[in-house]
């Protein structure tokens, strides 16, 4: 068997050596926290943001208002030809009565009920989509080739320029946060790099003189692998138990207030999919890969591979 593959041997040139290179080690296990927490607090931050605009998006509905003298069957002809689109989630007929009962417990007390005679609300069809993305697509459908609307509809509300804003507001943000988060992976990635290439070039004479005496290159890479991927193991642990206490202390409040005001069910610590369980393994993963990688990227100059 390989000298590389003795677990002894190892642990016990790493630990030897986190002893000996102390402040090298710590500064390392350090930087690894640190940033790794960062990108840990804004993923969370990123996912509760998309959220919340998701949680907009899916309030988006289209309202079609029917004409009063639309007749029995052409207002179920165009009911049925609503359910068989296929973007459609859901369809609710609100008649005028009960329109006028929605709209007198919305304003109950006020002073404009008074002037109300009769009912001069319409009935109308309340679309939700499966997707808010095609909300133009479904109420283009409401209007016939002279650009008028279809027979027997009045008017199709859908907020026009409020959900194109609101589409190109979730884009933008989308985008915005992805490229922040590669940013902070890269910035990350090459800051614990220096940081473990730094510490490996200050024992450069120490591998120096393993080659000299014959040792083979994995039998010198094998305990700085271990070194680094221990490095970024421990730092990584540091950072999911920062996030922790960060979590449980202040953004699940900030969590709790957007459940209670704006009902918001899918959040990263609230949520029910188990999202921050993720967070937590990617940055322990995370931290390991990049101390492992960059260590062996480091040593490939002084190993001459």
């Amino acid at each position: 068997m390989s000298l590389v593959f003795r677990p002894k041997h190892i642990f016990g040139e790493t630990f030897l050596s986190l002893r000996r290179n102390f402040l090298m080690g710590f500064t390392a296990i350090t930087t690894v926290a640190i940033t790794l927490f960062i990108v840990g607090v804004f993923s969370i931050i990123v996912f509760d943001i998309q959220s919340v605009l998701n949680s907009i998006e899916n309030q988006v509905e289209v309202a079609v208002y029917l004409k009063d003298n639309i007749s029995d069957d052409l207002k179920a002809y165009i009911e049925e030809e609503i359910k068989e689109w296929p973007e459609i989630e859901e369809v609710v007929f609100i008649s005028k009565d009960q329109a006028l009962e929605r709209f007198k417990t919305q304003y109950e007390g006020s002073d404009i009920l008074k002037e109300i005679q009769g009912n001069p609300l319409p009935a109308s069809f309340e679309i939700r989509l499966k997707d808010p993305q095609k909300i133009e697509q479904v109420a283009l459908r409401f209007v016939d080739k002279d650009g008028g609307n279809i027979e027997g509809v009045d008017e199709v509300i859908y907020g026009r320029n409020y959900v194109r804003k609101l589409f190109s507001i979730t884009a933008v943000t989308g985008t915005i946060a992805l490229l922040i988060i590669i940013i902070l992976v890269l910035a990350t990635i090459v800051l614990i790099f220096n940081t473990i290439r730094l510490s490996i070039h200050a024992r450069r004479k120490e591998i120096e003189v393993m080659k000299l005496v014959g040792a083979t290159n994995w039998y010198i890479r094998a305990p700085f692998l271990f070194e680094g991927s221990f490095e970024g193991f421990v730092g990584g642990g540091i950072a999911v138990l920062l996030l922790y206490f960060l979590n449980r202390f202040l953004l699940i409040k900030g969590e709790t207030a957007l459940v209670e005001t704006m009902r918001i069910k899918n959040l990263a610590l609230l949520g029910s999919n188990n999202v921050i369980i993720f967070i937590y393994l990617a940055i322990m993963v995370v931290g390991i890969l990049i101390g492992l990688l960059s260590s062996g990227f480091a040593l490939r100059r002084y190993l001459r591979v």
